[in-house]
C-alpha cells in the first residue's frame, strides 16, 4: 500500500508536559488505522496534527497527493464545535458554499440522507443528541469529498443502528482507496472496524492488530523447569507473557516449534493451546509491559 500521510519524529507538548515524544506515523491507502490509548496520552493532539488544525513543534508531516491534486483531509474531531442555533441544513449549506464556491440543493439532501439526517434538516443543533451531532459533524467532513478521513470517537453517543451504520460507512470509504484514521475506546468495534490498530502511550507507538490479522499466540502450562522454559523461548526470538494465572502466553512462534522448545528444555507441559488474541488481551498485555 502507498502512504497517503506520513508522521516522522513528530515531538508536541504543553509546557513542560511532552505529549508526543519522536512520534513516526504511516497511514496507508485503503486503510482503516485505529488509534487505541489511555485518556490523556495525545491522541486528540496527534489527530490534531494530522488534520492540519495544529503544528508540531518539530518533525516531519507528509502529505501523499492524488491524481487530482493535493490530498483533501476531511475531520471530525469533536460535534461540540457546531452552532446550536443553526439547522442541519444551514450548517451543511454553509459548509458547501465554503467548500465549492456554490450550494446544490440536490448535494446537500444527499449528505442529509447519507448520514441520515433527512426528517431532522430544520431541526436546530441544540435540539439533536449527541448520536444527531455525530452524523452531522461526518456530514461536514464529507463536504470536500476527502482522500482522508480523521476522526475522533466518532462511535460516542450513537445506537447500535448507529453503530451499525458508521462501521459499514467506514469500510466502505476505505475499500474505495481512501483511507480513514479514527480513534476509539470502544475496542470491540475497533476489532470489527479497523484493518491495523497502532497503540499510543508514552508519547509514542507501538502496533496492535485486528480483525483478520489478529494476533495467534501458544498458551501453555509448564509443571517443572517454567522458568527454563521462559527464557528458551524468549532465547529463540519468540515474545513471552507470564500472566497472573501463571500460565505462558508466546507469540512470534508456531505451536509445533514451542512444543519442540520445551521439550529440549525439559519441561513437562500439562497445557498447550494455540488461539488468538483479542485486541482488548493485546492492549492489556501492551500496556502492562510498558509499566513493568
Amino acid at each position: 500500500m502507498n502512504s497517503v500521510v506520513r508522521l516522522i519524529g513528530v515531538r508536541q507538548g504543553f509546557g513542560t508536559h511532552q505529549v508526543l515524544t519522536d512520534l513516526d506515523l504511516e497511514v496507508r491507502r485503503g486503510e482503516v488505522l485505529g488509534l487505541l490509548g489511555a485518556n490523556g496520552s495525545g491522541k486528540s493532539t496527534l489527530l490534531r496534527i494530522v488534520a492540519g488544525i495544529d503544528t508540531a513543534q518539530s518533525g516531519v508531516v507528509e502529505l501523499g497527493g492524488t491524481t487530482d491534486g493535493p490530498l483533501r483531509i476531511g475531520a471530525l474531531l469533536d460535534p461540540a464545535w457546531l452552532d446550536d442555533r443553526l439547522t442541519c441544513r444551514q450548517h451543511l449549506v454553509i459548509a458547501h458554499l465554503y467548500a465549492h464556491g456554490r450550494v446544490r440543493r440536490s448535494s446537500v439532501q444527499a449528505a442529509l440522507t447519507a448520514v441520515g439526517l433527512s426528517e431532522a434538516e430544520r431541526r436546530r443543533v441544540k435540539h439533536l443528541s449527541l448520536g444527531m451531532r455525530q452524523r452531522l459533524a461526518l456530514a461536514l467532513a464529507l463536504v470536500d469529498e476527502p482522500d482522508v478521513l480523521v476522526l475522533d470517537e466518532p462511535l460516542n453517543g450513537l445506537d447500535p443502528d448507529g453503530v451499525l451504520w458508521m462501521r459499514e460507512l467506514l469500510r466502505d470509504f476505505a475499500s474505495s482507496g481512501r483511507s480513514v484514521l479514527l480513534s476509539s475506546h470502544l475496542m470491540a468495534e475497533m476489532e470489527r472496524i479497523a484493518t491495523r490498530v497502532v497503540l499510543l502511550a508514552d508519547g509514542s507507538l507501538s502496533p496492535l492488530v485486528s480483525g483478520s490479522r489478529m494476533q495467534n499466540a501458544v498458551r501453555l502450562r509448564a509443571e517443572s523447569r517454567a522458568e527454563e522454559l521462559v527464557r528458551a523461548l524468549a532465547a529463540a526470538g519468540a515474545d513471552v507473557v507470564v500472566t497472573a494465572d501463571s500460565s505462558i502466553l508466546v507469540r512470534g512462534m508456531e505451536p509445533a516449534r514451542v512444543f519442540h522448545t520445551a521439550t529440549s528444555s525439559g519441561a513437562v507441559l500439562s497445557h498447550l493451546v494455540s488461539e488468538a488474541q483479542t485486541l482488548e488481551e493485546q492492549y492489556r498485555d501492551a500496556t502492562s509491559n510498558r509499566q513493568r
